[in-house]
């Protein structure tokens, strides 16, 4: 977790152990739907630097801790429960209609 705003993240949570298991949920989450259900504007999303030039981030933790960091994605209790998200997820992100780049 080297990445800035780390002070921030750490205090959306009361722990560092919770902080990891929400990062590494939502992480899942965006690799499971190829990055579609992600709540950064394009020019939000991360980006790496290679000899090609700027391509985006693959690392879905990143990302993850880039959405949290957005404000736009909520940590707490109460939630709607992940059976009951996933399948949300699923109607809303079909696998057979996500288009890869």
């Amino acid at each position: 977790m080297a990445e800035p705003g780390i002070d921030k993240l750490l205090t959306l949570t009361d722990n560092k152990y919770k902080l990891t298991v929400v990062i590494a949920k939502r992480a899942q989450q965006l690799l499971r739907f190829n990055f579609s259900n992600t709540v950064l504007a394009p020019a939000e999303r991360p980006k790496m630097h290679t000899i090609e030039g700027e391509l985006p981030d693959p690392n879905p933790v990143t990302w993850a801790m880039r959405e949290l960091l957005s404000g736009r994605l909520v940590i707490g209790e109460n939630l709607v429960p992940e059976d009951k998200l996933s399948q949300a997820m699923e109607q809303t992100y079909r696998r057979d209609e996500v288009e890869v780049e």
